[in-house]
């Protein structure tokens, strides 16, 4: 058993088939003055070369593939051409009086150190993007041959080092049934167009490709992050069991998806989409939503480095999120950029405690005036609420009230789109009431709500048994938010993963929230598990939680309504 990151759910039974991507090599060869211009031209032929293949794929992959797939080879296609990337190349020609695919090679490597320095793991899997399309460059350079992953064998789970949105162009998914990669994240492309086919994947394993056993059996859950390179026979005929169940219910659960949610005590839901890019916004699509309850920006910024997405490139991805959502609302959350989420602390520092999420924002104006900016021009195309993350005072929220009310005169925005506060750390839950009078509305954020108020790193092997975000402190201050949102005519939503757990659901529902936002691959279960679930019991329920002690307490009195 091998333990990895899980980053797109299920579980699969299959033969291993294991491919080596890695990097296209280069070679130093000095050139003469005189040649310098050719290797220029030399370069920008390649570039433009791979960005048509880039584009070619991404329109082949809007019909046979699905939507992310094909945005992420268009903007992948577009890094191509980027005169800011293709100049800085150019530059090291001439400086260096070197060949393309050295200048090439070592401006990607540089870029690529930088990125894969930083903390936050986003800004790590950045550097993968300028891999991916420097090496189809190389590959024009040498002529056009690149390595691929060909026509796979029926049943295969591909074992690789990594996946490029290329690669995963040529594959069928219907002939893959997981992927398992030694490189990866939540928010890499490959995590992504996993989800997006709907296929088990677990990456981020040191030497996979070593330690599998070629053309062997394999299981990949990616439920529990668990690759299993040797399974026994009754480990197989188990994995087999939860594959035939998890495809019955799944057809189940599809013809469900498109319902509002409703509880068996007849209480309305509203069910919502956490998204992270706009690339995901087809899985709306598939999983029915009222609106994207969360849209982290940050992830814009992050996939942009080294440069500033721009006004422009924010202001049409909002304004097509609004068109997605529409006429349901869309909560864009403002960069929560700091500590482990892109943003290097000086040596010493605790990233979770230094300048992040509002406060980051606030002490750079330009960054923070650019993207309100956006959002001022993008307001007209929808139902657009902006939430302040991290907030931990009263002055924090007038102080950003007052950038974006001095932007949206600057744009000519007649009305301000409502302005939220999310309710992360334990002094925001505690001045909720005070909030309430200058906030339009409340999301509670509880996967940083229960961190900060039990003093857990949810990464931290020695400490994470810890995180229990059914815990009763962590339900009393939900409660206060609650209380102070009611009072004061505020909505309260949850946009925490704590939504997309039964148990989780239950105590929320009967603390009285009614608006929950959730990854989308889970919408069609919550909402399956909403229609069981009796809200008056629920309340009932939650009276006996709030009295508890321990969150083991809490989980048992939940359990049964689980």
């Amino acid at each position: 058993m091998l333990q990895g990151l899980s980053v797109s759910p299920g579980v699969a039974v299959g033969r291993a088939v294991i491919l080596r991507f890695g990097r296209m090599p280069s070679f130093r060869r000095p050139v003469a003055a005189e040649e310098l211009e050719r290797e220029e031209r030399r370069l920008r032929r390649a570039a433009g070369r791979a960005a048509e293949d880039l584009a070619r794929h991404s329109r082949e992959a809007k019909g046979d593939m699905g939507s992310e797939l094909a945005a992420i080879l268009e903007a992948h296609s577009l890094i191509a051409t980027d005169e800011t990337y293709l100049g800085a190349i150019t530059e090291r020609i001439r400086r260096e009086r070197v060949n393309a695919e050295w200048a090439l090679s070592e401006v990607t490597r540089e870029l690529g150190q930088r990125l894969a320095a930083a903390d936050s793991a986003a800004m790590r899997e950045r550097e993968a993007d300028i891999a991916d399309v420097a090496r189809e460059i190389a590959a024009q350079l040498s002529g056009g041959a690149r390595p691929g992953p060909g026509e796979l064998p029926r049943g295969s789970i591909l074992v690789a080092d990594e996946l490029s949105p290329v690669d995963a162009a040529r594959l069928d998914p219907r002939r893959v049934r997981a992927l398992a990669l030694e490189r990866g994240g939540p928010t890499s492309h490959a995590s992504i167009i996993a989800r997006s086919f709907g296929l088990p994947a677990v990456v981020g394993i040191p030497e996979l490709c070593e330690a599998v056993p070629p053309d062997g059996p394999i299981i990949v859950d990616g439920d529990r992050g668990l690759v299993d390179i040797a399974p026994t026979r009754q480990r197989l005929r188990r994995s087999l069991v939860r594959v035939r169940e998890d495809r019955e219910r799944s057809r189940r659960l599809r013809g469900r998806a498109g319902r509002a949610a409703v509880t068996a005590d007849g209480l309305a839901i509203a069910v919502r989409a956490n998204l992270e890019l706009p690339e995901e916004i087809p899985a709306l699509e598939r999983f029915p939503a009222e609106g994207i309850g969360l849209f982290r920006s940050e992830f814009l910024y992050l996939r942009a480095l080294p440069r500033s997405p721009g006004v422009e490139e924010q202001r049409a991805a909002y304004e097509q999120l609004l068109r997605a959502a529409a006429p349901h609302p869309v909560v864009v959350r403002t960069y929560d950029l700091g500590g482990e989420k892109g943003i290097a602390p000086a040596p010493g520092e605790n990233p979770a405690l230094g300048l992040r999420g509002i406060r980051y924002c606030l002490a750079h104006p330009e960054l923070f005036e650019e993207q309100l900016t956006a959002l001022c021009l993008a307001a007209r195309a929808g139902a657009l609420r902006i939430l302040l993350p991290m907030v931990s005072s009263l002055s924090e929220l007038r102080e950003a009230r007052t950038v974006l009310q001095r932007v949206a005169a600057r744009t000519g925005l007649a009305q301000m789109p409502p302005v939220g506060v999310m309710i992360e750390v334990p002094s925001a839950a505690l001045l909720a009431d005070r909030l309430a009078r200058e906030a339009d509305f409340f999301s509670i954020g509880t996967n940083d709500l229960a961190q900060y108020t039990l003093a857990v790193d949810r990464a931290n092997r020695d400490v994470s048994p810890l995180y229990r975000p059914l815990h009763p402190a962590v339900l009393r201050l939900i409660q206060l938010v609650v209380d102070a949102g009611r009072a004061a005519g505020r909505p309260v939503a949850v946009c925490g993963e704590l939504a997309a757990d039964h148990a989780g659901a239950a105590a929320l529902i009967g603390l009285g929230i009614t608006d929950l936002s959730v990854t989308p691959v889970a919408i069609p279960d919550l909402k399956d598990y909403i229609s069981t679930l009796d809200a008056a019991r629920a309340r009932g329920l939650v009276q006996r939680a709030l009295e508890a002690t321990e969150a083991a307490e809490v989980e048992r009195i939940f359990g049964g309504a689980a």
